[in-house]
């Protein structure tokens, strides 16, 4: 609740220096006026003293607080100083009964009326002096709309080739609002004018959007994330291109045969597969409602007719499958060892057995296994990090690391 007769003030004001109606009584009666030049230059006709505040925002702290002394203040702010501005650090330094805030409509608010789109599930970042890093992990799960306030450090190009550096499963549409409530307010589509400079300040609307792939540029091996359908809360839950490569590269596909990939998800690693050899029968095991749906439609995007999906779990489903010459173990957990006896039974001579593990323990209870009966065994531990942009260069993000498996059983 504001303060009936707050001692400070903080006054909202758009860029074309107007104030929302219950800014109106405080600014009026105001005898003094502080703030940074450009709020200030708004109000040169008003009667009040006027207080001009450069510098570090941190700076301005004692000031005002000697200025309270003499009486009360109206301090101007951008917008809503409650979102991002200054509001933070007054309820840090000064008692919450001699404040009042009179907000503006922000510039997020601004931005995606004007854009047209509804904002209450959007996600909403600051990287104004602080680095894209907290970027990272909201564009990983997907977030279907993400407003970024930019700094002149974190420009709009910067932040677009964070995001291309990120290699993402999603896809998202990009604008880039500037000025917004001025005159000189503009909205540019980001990805048209990458090499423009834009007025500041600015911010960034990202927006998910589903873009239909063009098969025409899926290369023979090591399709794009981005080309499969995912899981749509969580997009980046998918074996990634690179590991992908060391997976089939591990397995020593025949030409020909059968194969099965339990724990599929996704399906990409299956769809990887059968795209090798149309005479290559691959069977996608999983037992989650969504993933079977998932690994359906990818199927059906990439027009495969050898990949079968085989809704359920292992063991229980392998009984009605052909005996495999190649077996992709994705999942096991707690059931890794009661399923393992099952594999090497079906398993046919030549054959191969590979798993990617995300735990130790996982891992270690497999090789143990398969060396108490003889295969030769070999496991390496896949930690892969991409390159992503700084604001001055560029540092490493590191993937999920992986135990990779391979199982050979030994010739009886």
């Amino acid at each position: 609740m504001a303060a009936r007769h707050p001692k400070l003030a903080v006054v909202g004001v758009a860029l074309d220096g107007s104030v929302a109606s219950w800014g109106i009584p405080p600014l009026s009666e105001a005898q003094t006026l502080a703030g940074v030049p450009a709020l200030l230059n708004h109000f040169a006709d008003h009667p009040a003293r006027k207080i001009s505040l450069t510098g570090a925002v941190e700076g301005w702290i004692p000031l005002l607080k000697q200025e309270l002394v003499q009486g009360p203040l109206v301090l101007l702010a951008s917008g809503d100083p409650l979102f991002f501005g200054i509001g933070r650090l007054l309820i840090e330094h000064f008692p919450t009964e001699e404040l009042a805030f009179y907000p503006q409509v922000s510039s997020v608010q601004l931005a995606l009326n004007r854009l047209q789109i509804p904002w209450q599930e959007a996600t909403i970042l600051s990287v104004h002096g602080r680095g894209l890093e907290q970027l990272e992990p909201v564009l990983r799960q997907g977030s279907s709309l993400v407003v970024v306030l930019t700094d002149p450090q974190h420009s709009p190009q910067l932040l677009m080739q964070a995001i291309q550096d990120l290699r993402l499963p999603t896809r998202y549409r990009a604008w880039v609002c500037s000025q917004l409530g001025s005159p000189q307010e503009q909205i540019v589509p980001l990805e048209e004018s990458q090499e423009q400079t834009f007025p500041t300040p600015n911010l960034v609307v990202l927006r998910r959007v589903e873009v239909e792939p063009d098969p025409r540029q899926w290369p023979l091996l090591g399709i794009p994330d981005d080309q499969f359908h995912t899981f749509p809360d969580q997009p980046g839950l998918i074996t990634k291109q690179p590991i992908r490569l060391l997976t089939l590269g591990a397995l020593q596909l025949p030409r020909s045969g059968v194969v099965w990939d339990i724990g599929s998800g996704t399906g990409s690693v299956a769809i990887e597969m059968a795209r090798l050899s149309p005479v290559l029968q691959v069977y996608a095991i999983e037992r989650n409602a969504m993933g079977i749906r998932l690994i359906e439609r990818n199927i059906q995007r990439f027009g495969l007719e050898n990949v079968q999906v085989i809704a359920g779990a292992a063991p229980e489903v392998l009984a009605s499958l052909p005996d495999p010459d190649r077996i992709l173990l994705g999942g096991g957990g707690k059931s890794i060892g009661s399923l393992l006896p099952l594999l090497q039974t079906r398993l046919r001579p030549q054959g191969v057995l590979v798993a990617n593990f995300a735990t130790l323990e996982t891992c270690s209870e497999t090789l143990q296994w398969l060396r108490c009966q003889g295969w030769q065994v070999r496991v390496e531990h896949i930690q892969i990090s991409r390159s992503t942009s700084l604001a001055e260069g560029t540092r490493f993000a590191p993937l999920n690391p992986i135990y990779l498996l391979q199982g050979i059983p030994s010739p009886h």
